[in-house]
């Protein structure tokens, strides 16, 4: 019986592409999501816990936020940020994430500091540091929710400066 050419071109090409041999996957020092915030005893609070440390989904997975809402904390800022001339050449974004653990409590503070063309940027500490001071002293953040479950969440506040004032709280 004869094969034709076709069929032995076939298995020549699917035996060539078929690896024998299984690669083992190596073991990552990389956190299980992107964004996760390890504890860190130089810069954390260390009465702070989270409740479930292996689940710590992002703010928009489970029911979450703020009492009184993003206007609430547009005043909240609005009453308590103190405007100096020292910052009017400021402009750019601030970032601060943090966790609101299952009962409301705030830790794990970060900042990421960005010009107004995404390019890293350092604010003056006097500026960067009452913004994190003022949101570390927030309180109202309610415990996030799945159902009737409590969790602990990922949360983010977004500063846009521009010309050393808040002009807009994100999200």
């Amino acid at each position: 019986m004869r094969i034709p050419w076709t069929i032995l071109l076939f298995l020549a090409l699917f035996s060539a592409c078929k690896t024998s041999k299984k690669v083992a996957t190596p073991v990552s020092n990389y956190p299980n999501n992107v964004g996760d915030i390890h504890p860190d005893p130089l810069l954390d609070d260390p009465a702070f816990r989270a409740c479930r440390e292996s689940n710590i989904p992002q703010y928009y997975s489970v029911q979450s936020g703020f009492e009184g809402e993003k206007p609430a904390i547009e005043r909240y800022f609005k009453q308590n940020f103190k405007k100096s001339k020292a910052f009017e050449q400021e402009n750019g974004y601030l970032t601060i994430r943090f966790v609101v653990n299952c009962n409301g409590q705030t830790g794990r503070f970060r900042i990421l500091e960005m010009d107004l063309d995404y390019q890293p940027k350092k604010f003056p500490e006097a500026l960067s540091g009452q913004i994190l001071q003022l949101t570390k002293q927030m309180t109202g953040w309610l415990p996030g929710k799945s159902e009737t479950i409590p969790y602990d969440y990922y949360q983010y506040l977004t500063f846009t400066i521009v010309q050393g004032e808040i002009a807009q709280i994100t999200p």
